[in-house]
């Protein structure tokens, strides 16, 4: 006799993917998805989001010049410079792949595994083609339209890439003119989104908040002139996760 075996959809994620990979179920969390990556590639990916406008379409294929990106990143144009921007480049395509949960034509629930980039083409004239993937296009989209505000100019500026990350989450939590976002999290989401697979290493509550969450809430302080309140919640003497409260007023 044959059995109908049902899966729901918190099994059928907690079965199928770790801890390492990201399930992206709305625009903004691309904000937090990459946390594997170091500054030098969140600012790559940041300078390729940027391409895409109002008028952009989800199939579009876009071009930049390596001169272009030395110049973002304030390098000569050498060829030591050049190396590292497609090492940069290289290193996207090979770390930034995305889990969606999305619907069968039977209305039941799989998950879709993909990468960010359709294609990452470096040409012999120093010409960078890019597409992103079908299933991605539309929630990069979505982030760039209605959550990032801010400028590659104001990145350019950033050091840590904690506080890339944790300005990014700022920015893609942030509605309209909101004057106040508060992020919460447990402990095994906060390393998450900044360490990715880094967190392998173990790091304790206190050593994270001192050289991960300090050091991007002290920069993103004096970068953007807001006031911040991190609180850490507790379970007894345990840290169990932390609460970080913007306010650019």
């Amino acid at each position: 006799m044959k059995e109908k075996v049902e899966i729901k959809t918190n099994e059928l994620t907690k079965n199928l993917l770790s801890r390492q990979d990201y399930l992206v179920t709305q625009g903004n969390d691309l904000a937090k998805a990459f946390g594997n990556l170091k500054a030098f590639e969140h600012k790559l990916l940041d300078f390729c989001f940027s391409y895409v406008t109002h008028d952009s379409k989800l199939d579009d294929t876009f071009k930049a010049q390596a001169s272009d990106v030395l110049k973002h990143f304030g390098l000569t144009d050498s060829g030591t410079n050049y190396t590292r921007v497609i090492k940069g480049f290289k290193t996207l395509n090979e770390e930034t792949p995305l889990y969606f949960l999305v619907k069968d034509e039977d209305g039941s629930d799989s998950v879709l595994m993909t990468q960010l980039f359709n294609f990452i083409r470096i040409s012999k004239n120093k010409t960078i083609t890019f597409k992103f993937s079908e299933h991605v296009a539309p929630y990069v989209f979505d982030l760039r339209e209605k959550y990032y505000s801010f400028h590659l100019s104001e990145l350019s500026r950033i050091k840590s890439k904690y506080t890339l990350i944790l300005m990014k989450m700022y920015q893609a939590q942030k509605m309209g003119n909101q004057k106040t976002v508060t992020i919460t999290g447990e402990m095994n989401d906060w390393q998450d989104w900044f360490l990715g697979v880094d967190r392998s290493s173990n790091w304790t509550a206190g050593r994270f908040k001192q050289k991960v969450l300090n050091v991007a809430v002290d920069e993103l302080i004096e970068t953007l002139n807001v006031t911040i309140v991190l609180n850490t919640i507790k379970k007894g003497v345990k840290v169990t996760g932390y609460e970080i409260t913007i306010n650019s007023d």
